[in-house]
């Protein structure tokens, strides 16, 4: 009667054997490499004869299996379409190998270009998304209804040029429950950018921390004002307006909507533009400031008193 060890052996058809950690997850392991890379049978499951791209590890997968997909240090792929990169395998987590320049990059060179995600408790990590296209991208991450648990991590998403844009980071459809967006940076220039994180209705449990942004928004910079956000916990972050001819907020949530945010720091670059707004939920320790140069001062400021 054999013994199950952490440690099993796997074998991919025309491939070869190899030796999985199983204590990290029983699912399948996938390799993605733009340069070394083939999408077709017998590639994926090594390092050394990867996949070419991102969407057809993806299809490779298996739901709800936990299977795991590592695109290679200095891949580099284009995405065109909407379903260019399409996170349709329940569970599937996308991780990024590489740090500094190595770090994968996913360049958007059309307007139509989206990462989508369109299932339960997919993971995305340490991956560079590249605005690069001249009228603009539409939307970065088309977060469709059914991507509950979702996790963005460490990812970063930067535009070419002020005209070679994101006009939107991240559209996330309403009914979207326990999103996580922790890490990242995004960072834009001066441009037509609409909203970063744009909520089309409700959310519940989202959690958004230790995120930096830079970015030219003509709206919020989180745009949760169609729908009520319950429970939302937004905390540790720098949201950075740099627009300077609309007054909106950095942080804009429904009326009625609830949870908390803490220890955030807000700037917007307009001396006359509130920076956050969330009538029911409870703030403690975020600064805000709307005058370069100087430290910011308590947002919400505080009237009450604690008896």
């Amino acid at each position: 009667m054999g013994t199950k060890t952490a440690l099993f052996a796997r074998n991919q058809v025309g491939g070869m054997f190899h030796v999985e950690d199983q204590s990290l997850t029983t699912g399948d392991r996938w390799f993605v490499h733009s340069g070394t890379g083939t999408d077709g049978a017998g590639y994926g499951q090594n390092p050394d004869s990867p996949c070419a791209t991102i969407d057809y590890a993806i299809g490779l997968c298996t739901a709800s299996k936990g299977d795991v997909i590592y695109v290679m240090p200095g891949h580099a792929e284009n995405v065109t379409t909407a379903t260019g990169i399409n996170c349709d395998v329940i569970g599937v987590t996308i991780i990024g190998l590489g740090e500094g320049d190595l770090i994968p990059t996913v360049s958007f060179t059309a307007a139509a270009g989206s990462v989508t995600v369109s299932v339960a408790s997919v993971t995305i990590k340490n991956i560079k998304f590249v605005a690069n296209f001249a009228t603009g991208v539409t939307t970065g991450f088309t977060i469709a209804a059914g991507a509950d648990g979702l996790t963005l991590d460490g990812i970063r998403m930067h535009d070419t040029s002020a005209a070679n844009e994101f006009l939107i980071h991240a559209s996330i459809a309403t009914g979207v429950d326990r999103l996580t967006i922790k890490n990242c940076r995004f960072i834009g220039l001066a441009g037509t950018m609409s909203g970063s994180l744009v909520f089309a209705g409700t959310s519940l449990d989202t959690e958004i921390c230790h995120n930096y942004w830079r970015v030219d928004s003509s709206d919020s910079v989180i745009h949760h004002d169609t729908g009520v956000a319950s429970n939302m916990y937004l905390h540790h972050n720098a949201i950075i307006n740099i627009d300077t001819n609309t007054a909106e907020y950095c942080a804009e949530f429904k009326t009625g909507s609830t949870g908390c945010a803490h220890d955030n720091r807000f700037g917007y670059n307009k001396v006359d533009a509130e920076v956050s707004k969330g009538d029911a939920m409870f703030w403690f320790e975020n600064y805000a400031s709307n005058t370069i140069a100087e430290s910011g001062l308590l947002d919400p400021a505080t009237s009450h008193s604690i008896p």
